[in-house]
């Protein structure tokens, strides 16, 4: 009797480790998600809302190369629709070599600016877009993440 106790006890135990380790791992899975979505959203912080040379245009990357500070493939915000990053970004847009099972996608939809969840074809004369960046490992999804964008006011 008291060893079939003792072995439910030491079985029970052994379950709990197993669902904290599970609980740790996916923990950590999620913080890096959460921090790779942040990256995007600094880069596209330090974006202009509209191209420079053609504020009308939607997506109007200029140049070859990588994604990175000495590239000028991405000067605005709707030149990231679209674009997959894979490995991810860091928030100087240089490649995180460690991280080569994981992506960050990202999508820029053009909304209402009175109506913020209705989502309007992509046209870059409206004044408000929502980023949404997911970002998958081994191309599962693990985060989503969105917010709001705003073209500075001209008057």
């Amino acid at each position: 009797m008291t060893t079939c106790i003792i072995g439910f006890g030491v079985v029970g135990m052994v379950q709990l480790l197993a669902a904290g380790t599970v609980s740790n791992s996916e923990g950590t899975e999620l913080t890096t998600a959460v921090n790779l979505a942040n990256n995007i959203r600094e880069i596209s912080l330090g974006l202009a809302y509209n191209d420079p040379e053609q504020p009308t245009v939607w997506s109007t990357k200029e140049g070859t190369g990588n994604p990175n500070v000495d590239a000028p493939l991405y000067d605005d915000v709707f030149d990231l629709d679209g674009a997959t990053f894979s490995p991810p970004l860091d928030v100087r847009r240089f490649p995180i070599s460690n991280y080569t099972n994981w992506a960050q996608q990202v999508t820029v939809d053009t909304v209402d600016p009175d109506q913020l969840s209705s989502v309007r074809p992509k046209n870059a004369t409206w004044s408000t877009a929502r980023v949404t960046v997911t970002i998958t490992r081994n191309g599962t999804p693990v985060h989503t993440a969105s917010w709001l964008v705003v073209a500075p006011n001209t008057n």
